[in-house]
């Protein structure tokens, strides 16, 4: 009997398999002749389809054993995270190369299908991550915690250089920094005196003071030198610092070493720290505060209260740094703002929900306070706050109004059309909206802004669909499993001269020699072109890594692994309301993913106590 329970498993997983290889090609052949794959004929005879199916097979069979069904948390993350990551692998291929897929019941059909199909392989795949994390979870204690200041002052200083080391020669290659994107456009109004918050405000004060600065000593590349040096300085301090608490707390050698190598092998680390990207300063001081933020939970969980004075210490720096880093990004308060909330609403004490409160309170009031003295000392002044706050719900109603504008009454079309004038909606591209949004009516958004939010609402529970399309299309780049795809990225030299009249910040390249090794590594975008390193530079790894932290931690009911995860995940949020797909938006995301796979590795029930 059991025999022939054991052939009926072997048969059911042949089926699935065959099922997974039958969405898989129908999910390639949906790129036409437009994709690398063309039809189906590549999973027909090719040898990829016998490896996909084989390969299907043996993660099939490993997740269908009683042992693995036992553990209630890891099979219930795996099929919503699986499934839902089948699901958008397939949405993505039809948003790409047939424009939309709610515009018909039998589009979205097909796409359930088809995604429940490739589920076969993403379940079983989600859960042998899942239980990676499990194992890695029994090697996270190393003994007790190592003591003397001075031994963990060399250790910090030990990971800093070595960190800081890694980043020398693309250091070198664009000395002194690479500009691309906004930069250019910061330093020229800046140094013209037209200082708006299109671009944040101590950003673009500090490009001014470093290029002032150069020119004082002769050539403004120096100042911008000593500004990337900074940038590059703070930037190996949050990896080293998220080392030195992870040597505090006893971790392992083997996953201490694991998490700095996915920090310091990671490419995207390094061109970002040698770049003028206004986000980058703010990320790494984020990464200090999410630290700090660990610690503070840990001592709550001890139940050692927060009157010593280096809890008081830590709860200091988080606000600090997580207020300073939300000036360099100032989505980025939209992240720690509700995250926090939920965080507090997450501790099991009264006492301990209160004290999260005040810290969240004390930090958007650090963040604002700081933002005020910097525009008054600045001159700085607000052009565009409604356009730059609202350009998903500016794009969502442009789309309903060419598709739909004929069945709408005059009245209707106009009350759109007074926040989103047709020569706005004339430059409409659906992957962009910068085009969009500079030409809403400003004044009106802020004036009427209930009004506006009441059309977007009316429209989007008429037309949800296209909001869907809508949605995905500014921001698959991020969350696509299946095509690397991102805008924007890094280019290694300046770009863009500065008007006539300005003395240029230009690029020195100090290690000609190595040119040959730069242009076979990176693309002209900057992005790695050799195999596996080349997915660092996308954005699926590290969108999905939050999820499955979050789907997971509520999954275990562990309150410290959903906390860990609520500010990378609102982070996200702001970021899927932007205005466009750009790689450089999530950085956030990048630099904390060493921070996620350690919370994964916590399923112990919180970050103190990983038995």
């Amino acid at each position: 009997m059991e025999k022939i329970t054991e052939n009926k498993k072997k048969i059911l997983i042949a089926v699935m398999a065959y099922l997974n290889l039958t969405a898989l090609a129908y999910t390639c052949g949906l790129s036409g002749d437009e994709g690398i794959y063309t039809g189906t004929g590549i999973f027909s005879f090719m040898p990829e389809s016998l490896m996909a199916f084989a390969l299907c097979a043996i993660l099939l069979g490993r997740f269908l054993r009683k042992e693995i069904f036992s553990d209630r948390a890891r099979v219930v993350t795996s099929f919503i995270f699986g499934m839902l990551l089948g699901f958008c692998t397939v949405w993505s291929q039809y948003i790409l190369y047939s424009i939309t897929l709610f515009d018909s019941a039998s589009k979205v059909l097909a796409a359930l299908i088809t995604g429940l199909g490739i589920s076969f392989f993403t379940i079983p795949l989600t859960s042998e991550i899942i239980g990676l994390a499990d194992r890695c979870s029994g090697m996270l204690s190393d003994g007790d915690a190592p003591s003397g200041l001075r031994r963990r002052l060399l250790y910090l200083a030990g990971i800093w250089a070595l960190v800081m080391i890694s980043y020398v020669p693309l250091f070198l290659y664009v000395w002194p920094m690479n500009f691309f994107g906004d930069s250019w456009d910061e330093l020229l109004s800046q140094i013209n005196g037209v200082r708006t918050t299109h671009h944040t405000v101590i950003h673009g004060l500090m490009l001014r003071k470093f290029y002032l600065l150069g020119i004082r000593l002769g050539d403004p590349s120096y100042g911008i030198q000593f500004m990337t040096l900074l940038q590059m300085g703070l930037m190996a301090f949050a990896i080293a610092r998220l080392s030195l608490y992870l040597y505090d707390k006893g971790v392992g050698k083997k996953i201490r070493i694991a998490l700095f190598l996915v920090s310091i092998l990671n490419p995207v680390n390094a061109y970002y720290a040698v770049t003028a990207e206004k986000g980058t300063m703010g990320v790494a001081l984020a990464m200090i505060a999410l630290v700090s933020l660990m610690k503070i939970l840990d001592t709550e969980k001890a139940g050692k209260g927060f009157k010593n004075r280096q809890s008081v210490c830590e709860i200091m720096i988080f606000i600090l740094s997580a207020s300073l880093g939300c000036l360099f990004r100032n989505n980025m308060i939209y992240a720690f703002l509700p995250g926090g909330i939920l965080i507090a609403l997450l501790r099991k004490k009264g006492t301990a929900k209160l004290l999260m409160l005040l810290i969240v309170a004390l930090l958007f009031g650090s963040f604002k306070a700081e933002e005020a003295v910097l525009m008054h000392a600045e001159g700085s002044v607000t052009t565009d706050r409604y356009r730059e706050t609202f350009p998903l719900p500016i794009m969502c109603l442009t789309r309903v109004v060419i598709l739909h504008g004929e069945e709408m009454s005059p009245e209707e079309l106009g009350a759109i059309q007074e926040f989103i004038p047709q020569q706005a909606m004339d430059h409409y591209i659906i992957s962009f909206s910068d085009d969009v949004k500079a030409r809403a009516n400003e004044g009106l958004l802020e004036e009427e802004t209930g009004r506006f939010i009441g059309l977007f609402i009316k429209y989007g529970l008429k037309y949800p669909g296209d909001y869907l399309d809508q949605l995905a299309w500014l921001t698959y780049g991020y969350w696509n499993p299946f095509r690397a795809f991102t805008l924007g990225s890094t280019t290694p030299h300046i770009v863009k001269p500065l008007p006539e009249g300005y003395t240029d910040v230009r690029n020195h390249d100090l290690v000609p020699f190595m040119d040959g090794l730069f242009d076979f590594v990176y693309n002209d975008t900057g992005r790695f072109k050799l195999p596996l390193l080349a997915w660092c530079y996308r954005g699926t790894v590290y969108f999905w890594a939050v999820i499955l932290l979050f789907i997971y931690g509520i999954a275990r009911r562990n309150r410290d692994m959903v906390s860990m995860s609520t500010v990378p995940l609102f982070y996200l949020v702001t970021v899927f309301a932007g205005p466009l797909c750009q790689f450089r938006y999530m950085y956030f995301n990048v630099l904390t993913l060493p921070l996620i796979l350690y919370c994964l590795m916590c399923r112990g029930g919180n970050l103190s106590d990983r038995s």
